[in-house]
């Protein structure tokens, strides 16, 4: 990943020194696990625990002449024992310690995008209760449709990201698991203990059944779940940078003062938040190509599926928590411009009430047609449209009157009526799952 886009509890995970930090600890926790089965002596795991340490200059001079970096890595760590190196490794293959590593790596990291959702979905539920009664044009196809509650937009996505960390909970069961089973998957030369000691250690499962690599069936799927947890991010980019158009102006990124929007306008204020978020989502998305390609390796093994894994894993982790980050402090500065948003209600003439008259005449006209309804509503709908009149200076000058008494067509023009079951709506959503901090 770019230095512009890592966030820095990411790259404590991911970058190499740690990486091979956590390979040195396999390499002990395995030792530590043998000695417990009785096969390496009390004295020699003492020396192993005591006299291994990493050496990356030494390791990199290791592999250039071995052009392997286990072996580099193992010759390294035996470079400072005596007698007791003989254990390091012992019975092992390489993708033991390499898929157990990176799976322990994949836990830590999904740690973080836990915190970070919930921490997101916090600001959302506060927004949500906020503007819970604010009026704001829906629309459909971009098109205004009826009014709607702004903050049932924001239990909307509170409630996206719930059952998205359901998913992610699931993928997580799959994946965070130790895999140490030897060359084939068939422990011939480790002692299936040796696997439950060291995941019980690292709080992990152990794999059910491997070949000489953890299988790439549920790296699918968790990188498809990080996919769509970056689909939740960008769902709600999208909607402010629609939002933040100049002709809309209803929800806004915050500007900071010193900011600048344009290196030739000085009067522009872009949603570069979000479109940054929008932009990252692709490229989370894209590598879940490469992902479903990995699960396709020669029988046991081999290692078409390592190279790209080196980059795509960290790079997804380092953009999803960097989009969910930003998009939480673009919640925090976000600008909501209720004047807009009954401006822009405003301007709909009243057409919103369209439904609400053709309900009510279908209601109280029972040898009338629901088409002869709704062809009525419609032509005086788009005579409005077309002269740019008030709807209802439309309905009357058609004879609403003939369908409907003037205290029934008034009471249709209530905007509460829009608002009525959002209490209900919140309920089903916050009632049952509030979460605290």
């Amino acid at each position: 990943m770019i230095e512009r886009y890592e966030t820095l509890v990411m790259k404590q995970i991911w970058n190499n020194e740690n990486r091979l930090n956590l390979w040195m600890k396999f390499q002990i926790d395995v030792c530590e696990a043998l000695h417990q089965l009785k096969i390496i002596p009390k004295q020699d795991f003492a020396l192993i625990k005591k006299n291994v340490k990493l050496d990356v200059k030494l390791m990199a001079k290791l592999e250039l002449e071995t052009k392997h970096d286990v072996v580099a890595f193992t010759r390294m760590l035996s470079a400072n024992l005596q007698d007791e190196s003989r254990w390091i490794h012992f019975g092992l293959t390489s993708t033991d310690m390499v898929d157990s590593v990176l799976n322990l790596q994949i836990k830590l990291a999904n740690e973080v995008i836990v915190k970070s959702l919930t921490d997101l979905q916090f600001k959302l539920k506060d927004l949500a209760f906020k503007y819970k009664k604010q009026l704001v044009i829906g629309r459909s196809h971009g098109i205004f449709g009826e009014p709607t509650s702004l903050g049932l937009k924001f239990a909307l996505w509170y409630d996206e990201i719930s059952r998205q960390l359901v998913r992610l909970a699931l993928a997580r069961k799959q994946i965070e698991i130790v895999k140490i089973t030897g060359a084939m998957g068939n422990f011939a030369h480790i002692n299936p203990e040796v696997s439950e000691i060291v995941a019980k250690k690292w709080k992990m499962e152990t794999d059910s059944c491997a070949t000489q690599v953890v299988q790439r069936d549920r790296h699918i799927f968790l990188i498809a779940q990080l996919s769509a947890i970056a689909t939740t991010i960008e769902k709600i980019a999208l909607e402010i940078r629609l939002s933040q158009r100049s002709e809309v102006n209803e929800l806004l990124e915050g500007f900071g003062f010193g900011q600048k929007g344009s290196s030739s306008m000085p009067h522009k204020k872009n949603p570069i938040g979000s479109e940054n978020i929008c932009g990252l989502a692709r490229l989370i998305r894209s590598y879940n190509s490469a992902a479903y390609e990995n699960n396709l390796l020669w029988y046991e093994r081999d290692i078409s599926h390592s190279s790209n894994e080196r980059i795509i894993i960290p790079d997804i982790y380092h953009s999803l928590d960097f989009i969910i980050t930003r998009m939480s402090s673009i919640l925090d500065s976000l600008v909501v411009n209720t004047d807009a948003m009954e401006s822009n209600i405003s301007k709909t003439n009243g057409l919103y009430f369209s439904q609400p008259i053709l309900l009510t005449i279908i209601k109280n006209n029972p040898k009338v047609t629901r088409e002869i309804a709704y062809d009525f509503v419609q032509n005086c709908t788009l005579e409005a449209q077309k002269n740019h009149v008030d709807f209802k200076t439309i309905l009357e000058k058609n004879n609403i009157y003939k369908y409907l008494s003037p205290e029934q067509l008034n009471q249709c023009y209530n905007n509460d009526n829009f608002l009525k079951n959002i209490d209900y709506i919140f309920t089903r959503v916050f009632g049952n799952k509030l979460i605290t901090k």
